[in-house]
């Protein structure tokens, strides 16, 4: 054996110390960007549990402030009843009197068992004695002398005391009311703080695994393929008889072994070209092992580099089909806690959209231009085509003038007043809705009529507040807020939205704006 031929390594297959299969180096790999994945996943799950939090913090304060809105009502009812008494002598206005103390009683209840702190408790014990004082210095002495006559009954409502008394009853439920505001808009401002926070965690996490994962796969793409270059090449010298070619130590285990069985077949080689030197019979039968041995050499190498391109294509493969699929996208487990967090304040967050369009209406810079409302009412109708024909519905559209207006304001207006009017359609009869204008001095005012089940009048002012719904959420959908950003969109025109209505009959929607924009319109260029 020649002096240029270094030892074998020990080992049963004379695996280099130090050295690592190739699985490991693959998964050493891809550690850290699936352990950066893991991570985005745990942020995710713990943005959906605060999420839930705060999204029972607003559920919670909503039911405190429907129960304060409640009492402020059974107050109104009481005094109205009493004071109705007093004023006509008929029993008949005891009976909201009396209801209005049952339900203030009842209120009163749910409210304690709702309110977690020491304040709100303090504040309901302040209503009830405030309450029973009134019952006590005002409502009942009053009832009981008008029973005698009505100059009794006015000297005691003359004395004032249960006007007072039942104004600091509203003034602590309106101190309530105030302090339920504030959680609820704290409450809501983390959601979103929580929401923002958990998108941007998500995207720099999802980025940094992408980047991470192309450039684990190139690494790893590149290890191998460089080492099974300098193996195939190697393998070829020594293939052609050049025994004293070593083979480049690597650190995969696989191809480590692999080198060192190069090395062996080289040294047998080598050893029987010098035992059968002396002897041509010898030597010719050394050079047939050897030119067999160099076959199999060869064939070794070619099947063994072609062998160990398969995972170098597999990887590369999968590594393109990771890059396309999964590209700027969660997991799917990471993907089930974004969607489980969505569909659990889909309600909340279209809440939330809501006021975010109706206080951008409200913040919004007014801008003017010439603007053909018929065309534009048009194509809002074309793009309730799905809504207007679920309903069965007919929409007229009469003459519309051209003015200067906001069209984005005008749009925010007309998609709700129409919306509407097919929505809140009669049970026993198609909706049918007509839209028109008229000329008025120095205004123009657009009426939008429908044949649906009406207003009463008492609420005719109601229905524009944020949040004033007439029916249940099951019975018909919404926020409660499209009429109130109508009115606004209206005003920051300088115009305004009235309507007229007979339950049962349909309701008529006017909205007036004047021929001069507003003080501080800016113009709008052409589209």
């Amino acid at each position: 054996m020649s002096a240029a031929l270094s030892p074998p390594l020990p080992g049963p297959l004379g695996a280099p110390p130090g050295t690592t299969t190739i699985a490991a180096f693959i998964l050493r790999a891809f550690l850290f960007p699936l352990l950066l994945l893991g991570a985005v996943a745990v942020a995710v799950a713990a943005g959906v549990e605060q999420s839930a939090r705060s999204a029972a913090q607003v559920t919670a304060a909503q039911a405190r402030l429907t129960l304060i809105q409640a009492a402020a009502r059974d107050v109104s009812d009481l005094e109205n009843g009493q004071r109705g008494f007093v004023i006509t002598g008929n029993p008949a206005f005891l009976q909201p009197y009396r209801q209005g103390g049952v339900n203030l009683e009842r209120h009163l209840r749910e409210l304690e068992a709702r309110v977690g702190t020491d304040p709100g408790r303090g504040d309901l014990a302040r209503v009830r004695t405030l309450t029973q004082s009134w019952y006590a210095q005002a409502a009942r002495p009053e009832i009981a002398a008008r029973r005698i006559s009505l100059e009794s009954a006015a000297a005691l409502v003359s004395g004032g005391v249960g006007k007072r008394t039942l104004e600091e009853v509203r003034e602590v439920l309106a101190h309530m009311q105030a302090g339920e505001n504030l959680r609820l808009r704290a409450a809501l401002e983390n959601s979103t703080a929580v929401l923002h926070r958990v998108r941007l965690f998500t995207v720099a996490g999802l980025l940094a695994s992408g980047g991470l994962l192309v450039f684990a796969a190139l690494r790893v793409a590149r290890t191998l393929s460089r080492t099974t270059r300098q193996l195939t090449e190697e393998a070829r010298h020594i293939a052609a008889g050049d025994y004293s070619a070593r083979l480049p130590r690597t650190p995969l285990r696989e191809l480590g072994e692999l080198s060192l069985q190069f090395h062996r077949m080289a040294e047998a080689v080598q050893q029987r070209e010098e035992a059968l030197r002396g002897a041509t019979r010898a030597l010719t039968a050394s050079n047939a092992d050897l030119a067999r041995s160099n076959r199999e050499l060869e064939q070794f190498a070619y099947v063994a580099s072609h062998d160990l391109q398969e995972p170098l294509r597999t990887i590369a493969s999968y590594t393109e089909l990771l890059a396309r699929r999964y590209g700027g996208q969660l997991d799917e487990r990471a993907d089930q806690y974004i969607h489980f967090t969505i569909s659990a304040a889909q309600r909340l967050k279209a809440l939330i959209q809501d006021l975010l369009a109706y206080s951008r209406v409200r913040q919004a810079q007014h801008t003017s231009r010439e603007v053909n409302t018929a065309e534009l009412v048009g194509t809002l109708v074309q793009d309730l085509a799905a809504k207007i024909g679920n309903a069965g519905a007919r929409v007229e559209i009469g003459d519309l003038p051209t003015l200067r207006a906001s069209p984005e304001l005008l749009h925010h207006v007309f998609l709700n007043l129409l919306t509407n009017a097919v929505k809140f359609r009669a049970p026993d009869r198609p909706p049918h809705v007509r839209v028109w204008a008229e000329r008025g001095p120095g205004e123009w005012r657009f009426h939008i009529r429908d044949n649906g089940i009406g207003i009463e009048e008492q609420y005719f002012e109601r229905i524009f507040g944020v949040f004033q719904r007439l029916h249940p959420m099951d019975e018909y959908p919404g926020s409660g807020i499209g009429l109130a950003l109508a009115r606004t969109a209206a005003e920051r025109q300088g115009g305004t939205i009235t309507v007229q209505s007979t339950p049962g009959e349909g309701s008529t929607f006017t909205l007036t704006l004047p021929d001069t924009p507003p003080p501080g319109a800016q113009e709008a260029p052409q589209s």
